[in-house]
């Protein structure tokens, strides 16, 4: 895939993204390390395990013998032999884009794996490369890291595959068995672990250790969290969606309806803030139901950060002036260093929560942000530089994809949809030899009226070209056609659906 711009510093960004990303690829590697991290220790299995240690266990055991690697790719520090599942998670659309099919698959299918009893249910949190158990966060069977919103992505994650794929082992018994145990009786059994109320949100325990209920692992521990919540309704819609792609018509309306009235008690109840101040929103409740709406940064570290951000991220919050404070509130937090985070892994984000709102501007500073500062030292020392961290190239490219060019792909259809999102520094954008499953297309916006799509598979492809704002007529290969118009994310669009023939070039501009 060839990512180019008439804005040089965008080219430069996303061939960088490219080559980098290629240098975390561990398939083909044969054999390697394990059981390795944080600066050459070595770690195995001990009920005294603590991630304060600073005993250097020595390779010996057979915990530490060199295994043969399944295809994956670095998910997680650099220093650590293993990924994770919340950098892959992120990570995995980016992948796709790049041609890592086999990698998503079978990093996805180990996280699943390993889940069952034994685990409380829980996927592991981090694996080695060959798909084995990461000792530094799970010492053994009792004590191991347990984060709520990880599980939510993971079926998030599953449903998006199979849409970008088509790949038909993403709904093997053991996949949608997976997703519907997380999304029944995972969550039933963890609504009211900690608060009295039951109001099918599940709740954590207090740290990663015992049970986190939010991503961010600083600040005030939270039984439940904007980011959880945010993570499970993602999780239902997504895995709805998939039931009614299967033809499973009566699931899939449970599903649906279980993510409408959450999202509706969410922004109607739970995320009412006692006072006008801060983001607006209510982002966190404590364990003696005390409240969070206040982004902060103290000696005890952020509450507030991924925890604000995964609300609009996930489409959780209701378009309209409200999300716009909350989307304010972010950008300004992160802008300044008081309040924002030390760690660049946290900025990753940010494009994804501007890009979905056309907030154009904004997803493309944060995606500069991150481009002036990947040769940086990383604040943690052992791992390297900024750019060593493997979020950054991968999270790029699926940002200038699906964020700058809009794309969303739902091979099970053979559709492509295409809405861009271009700020004023970028005059053009085109992607060539984009392979998502069977499909094979260019598409190029030579400005920010025109698009084109050329269709380089053997089936017609439908594809839906739409752009912000209203227009009345849409010129499609020189024939004027009537415009379609939808809002989505309450921004207002007009588009076209056109079929696109193998080796056919189709041209769209608008009027």
């Amino acid at each position: 895939m060839e990512i180019t711009s008439r804005n040089p510093y965008l080219t430069e960004l996303a061939a960088w993204a490219q080559e980098k990303a290629a240098m975390f690829v561990m398939t083909g590697t044969k054999q390697g390390p394990v059981n390795r991290g944080d600066g050459g220790k070595w770690y195995g299995p001990s009920g005294r395990f603590s991630s304060r240690s600073r005993t250097t266990r020595k390779m010996g055991p057979s915990w530490t013998i060199p295994r043969d690697y399944i295809p994956s790719y670095w998910a997680g520090y650099h220093d650590r032999t293993a990924f994770y599942i919340r950098d892959f998670v992120h990570q995995a659309p980016g992948a796709e884009l790049m041609g890592y099919h086999e990698e998503n698959y079978q990093m996805l299918r180990a996280f699943i794996a390993g889940a069952g009893p034994e685990t409380d249910g829980y996927a592991p949190w981090a694996l080695n490369f060959d798909g084995s158990i990461y000792y530094l966060d799970t010492p053994n069977h009792r004590r191991f890291v347990r984060e709520l919103t990880a599980q939510y992505e993971l079926v998030e994650t599953l449903a998006g595959l199979y849409r970008m794929s088509g790949d038909p082992r993403y709904i093997d018994p053991m996949m949608l068995g997976f997703t519907e145990r997380i999304l029944g009786s995972f969550t039933h059994e963890r609504d009211g672990v900690a608060l009295r109320e039951r109001n099918g949100i599940p709740e954590g325990r207090g740290n990663i250790w015992l049970g986190s209920s939010s991503y961010n692992e600083s600040g005030a521990l939270l039984a439940e969290s904007g980011d959880c919540i945010a993570a499970l309704y993602a999780a239902l819609c997504a895995y709805g969606g998939l039931c009614t792609a299967l033809g499973r018509a009566r699931e899939a309306e449970t599903y649906c309806r279980r993510a409408t009235e959450l999202r509706a008690y969410f922004n109607e109840v739970w995320s009412t803030p006692p006072q006008e101040d801060g983001c607006g929103y209510v982002f966190g409740v404590g364990f003696h139901g005390e409240k969070y709406w206040q982004w902060k940064k103290s000696a005890r570290g952020i509450t507030g950060a991924e925890t604000c951000f995964f609300m609009p991220l996930k489409l959780l919050t209701e378009p309209g002036e409200r999300n716009d404070r909350l989307l304010d509130y972010i950008d300004h937090m992160d802008e300044d260093s008081r309040t924002a985070s030390e760690n660049i892994e946290s900025f990753t984000y940010l494009p994804q929560v501007f890009f979905p709102y056309h907030r154009a501007e904004q997803g493309w500073k944060w995606m500069k942000y991150i481009g002036e500062r990947r040769f940086q030292p990383h604040v943690r020392a052992s791992q390297g530089l900024n750019e060593d961290y493997p979020e950054l190239s991968f999270t790029m490219v699926s940002a200038a994809v699906e964020g700058l060019l809009g794309l969303q792909a739902d091979i099970l259809a053979d559709t492509v949809i295409t809405c861009p999102c271009l700020p004023e520094e970028i005059p053009d954008l085109s992607v060539r030899s984009l392979r998502l499953g069977p499909l094979e297309l260019d598409i190029d916006f030579p400005d920010h009226r025109t698009a084109e799509l050329a269709n380089h598979s053997n089936r017609t492809i439908r594809w839906h070209c739409a752009f912000a704002g209203v227009f009345k007529q849409i010129v499609v290969n020189g024939v004027e056609r009537p415009a379609e118009s939808d809002t989505v994310n309450g921004v207002r669009r007009s588009g076209v659906s056109i079929a696109v023939a193998p080796g056919e070039t189709m041209r769209v501009r608008m009027q």
